[in-house]
């Protein structure tokens, strides 16, 4: 059979579709009391939702959905939990079997096994416009060390690399993921911390080839290291992490061509929020347009429409589904990061044959606003729910703008109903906004039909 990389379509869909029924009827239904009761209340059971279709018609969910009060001991519900009577009435045939086998050669080893499988030992922080705890068992780390393993090759690095990362010491998922792929690939890898002291010092010890940091941050901290004469002649790569803009991309270009240093690539790498698994840019795409490879069989990507969560052909919000994963259970998740599409051919590039989501835009749809009150994470599908199937409001749009000071502004427009007052519209908006958004808008703008900005667009007007 073809490498994970080079499957057929019709081969990657029909491996995505059992590794779908073994997580939603064998682990997610069951053992998740989140998803218990979210299928219960909508009348669904396990078989219905575990085909691509099915989970389609599942309204996509975030961290507001499973944290309404924004308590993130709310998270705590998403996790799989289950004891040795439920693993043997739920587990899928092989893990079962293989429970079952160890039992008869080794007292104790039955409980082991659900032990890996079941219980969560390692967990990072996620969230966008709240920070949540992410369970994973012993079994996921592994699954997240092979996947890290992928995206090692995928960026073009071998066994004779070295990294060094500059993130901060908050464990993230990304930093879990480097750190896996590293271990998984065979490579020398340290964290090094994010201030440039420290990564200099490492660079002492470490002839790093790969240099990793935020794709905000991996420019400034180029010029901090050159400024320290940090030893960067090894250097063959610079990993932003966060899939970065074409600005940071261009940045971190300036800041290689100050330093004199030569012949290394910009690639990019992203763990999108809530998820565990890194998806990387093959090196070949490294001088052109940049390729994004997930894994087609650990995951399911669909795209939705950011004010409905409807599924859609076209561009909108990434939502993944997480494929044998056992801690936190991820169906529908919505990522914030906004894309123009889902690409399954072969990779220009490298020939792959991946997931590879296009034109991806990191956390678009829970920006972090320069604001009045200082800098604030705005979900702004919590401000479209809050203004969708208002009987007062005809029409609406959100749009994230700058005054005349640089500063951002939160600006809902909407057209009140036949009726309406709009005194008491303006004033309805505001206070739904602010219960589901957690903040005012900047202003609400009152328009006559047909006088939205952007009519023809999207309802949440997001600057690219």
């Amino acid at each position: 059979m073809p490498s994970w990389d080079r499957r057929s379509a019709a081969a990657h869909r029909k491996a995505r579709a059992a590794a779908l029924r073994a997580q939603v009827v064998d682990a997610v239904a069951p053992s998740s009391p989140w998803w218990r009761e979210r299928l219960a209340t909508q009348g669904r059971t396990a078989e219905q939702v575990a085909t691509p279709e099915g989970v389609a018609g599942l309204p996509a969910v975030g961290e507001r959905d499973v944290c309404p009060d924004g308590d993130p001991a709310g998270a705590a519900a998403l996790v799989l939990q289950t004891g040795e009577d439920g693993y043997a009435l739920h587990a899928e045939g092989p893990r079962l079997r293989r429970a079952l086998a160890r039992r008869l050669t080794r007292p104790g080893a039955y409980a082991q096994v659900v032990e890996q499988d079941t219980r969560p030992t390692t967990f990072v922080w996620a969230g966008l416009s709240l920070q949540w705890p992410v369970a994973s068992t012993r079994g996921d780390l592994d699954v997240v060390a092979r996947a890290g393993a992928r995206a090692w090759s995928v960026l073009g690095l071998g066994r004779g690399d070295v990294l060094v990362t500059a993130l901060p010491a908050r464990p993230s998922a990304t930093s879990q993921a480097l750190e896996l792929a590293a271990l998984g690939a065979g490579a020398p890898a340290l964290a090094a911390g994010e201030r440039a002291d420290d990564v200099a010092e490492a660079l002492w010890l470490l002839p790093a080839t790969v240099l990793a940091a935020p794709a905000d941050a991996l420019a400034v901290l180029l010029d901090d290291l050159v400024d320290l004469g940090a030893p960067l002649g090894a250097l063959r790569t610079a990993l932003l992490l966060g899939w970065p803009s074409e600005a940071e991309r261009e940045a971190v270009r300036d800041a290689l061509e100050r330093g004199g240093l030569e012949g290394v690539d910009v690639l990019g790498l992203h763990v999108p929020d809530g998820h565990r698994l890194p998806w990387a840019q093959c090196r070949a795409s490294a001088g052109g347009p940049p390729q994004l490879h997930a894994h087609p069989d650990l995951e399911l990507l669909q795209v939705v429409a950011p004010d409905s969560g409807e599924t859609t052909d076209g561009a909108g919000e990434l939502v993944l589904t997480q494929l044998g994963l056992r801690g936190s259970a991820l169906l529908r998740w919505r990522t914030g990061d906004a894309v123009d599409g889902l690409e399954e051919g072969p990779c220009p590039s490298c020939g792959r044959t991946t997931w590879r989501p296009a034109g991806l835009r990191r956390a678009a749809l829970v920006p972090v606003l320069a604001l009045r009150g200082g800098l604030t994470p705005v979900d702004l599908r919590g401000v479209s729910g809050a203004l969708a199937g208002r009987a007062d409001v005809a029409d609406w749009r959100v749009q994230v703008a700058q005054d005349r000071a640089g500063r951002d502004q939160l600006l809902v427009h909407v057209v009140p109903g036949p009726g309406a007052d709009e005194g008491d519209v303006v004033v309805g908006v505001a206070r739904d906004v602010r219960a589901a958004a957690g903040l005012l808008p900047t202003q609400v703008v009152v328009h006559a039909p047909g006088g939205l900005p952007g009519e023809t667009g999207a309802r949440l007007l997001v600057p690219a």
